[in-house]
């Protein structure tokens, strides 16, 4: 079981489809590697966004995905509780992306960033905390 986030309510990290299914118990299908990680990023760079649905927000599926989801892989970490897409509020994607490769040891349990030039400077950070054989920090390009 995942312990809660420290700067997320779970609305946040979750659908609206699983939240109404399970409430609180959707905490047990987040990494905790990757709510440490999410906490880590936000105490560095500041507020993010994640999901904002219950706010009236159009993200919904950037945190936890429905395995049943059609968006993204099959296999996606955000299928496993295990990746967050992130919006910053008070620093840019590219920022974001620059120092955590320049200072990995800063987030230790990251392994994985997408290459931002697929989610645009403008888009989103999407980190994730699969395993990784290799050391340093992925960059993958789905």
């Amino acid at each position: 079981m995942s312990l809660p986030a420290k700067n997320f309510v779970l609305q946040q990290l979750v659908p609206p489809d699983i939240y109404a299914a399970l409430g609180e118990k959707a905490w047990e299908l987040l990494q905790q590697d990757a709510v440490t990680t999410l906490d880590q990023v936000y105490d560095h760079f500041g507020p993010l966004t994640v999901n904002n649905w219950h706010t009236g927000g159009r993200f919904k599926e950037s945190g936890l995905r429905d395995p049943n989801s059609a968006t993204g892989a099959k296999l996606s970490q955000h299928k496993k509780g295990n990746a967050f897409d992130t919006k910053p509020l008070k620093t840019t994607v590219k920022a974001m992306y620059d120092y955590i490769l320049a200072h990995p040891e800063q987030f230790p349990l990251l392994t994985t960033l997408e290459d931002i030039a697929i989610t645009g400077p403008g888009g989103w950070l999407h980190f994730d905390c699969r395993k990784n054989p290799n050391p340093g920090i992925r960059i993958i390009k789905p």
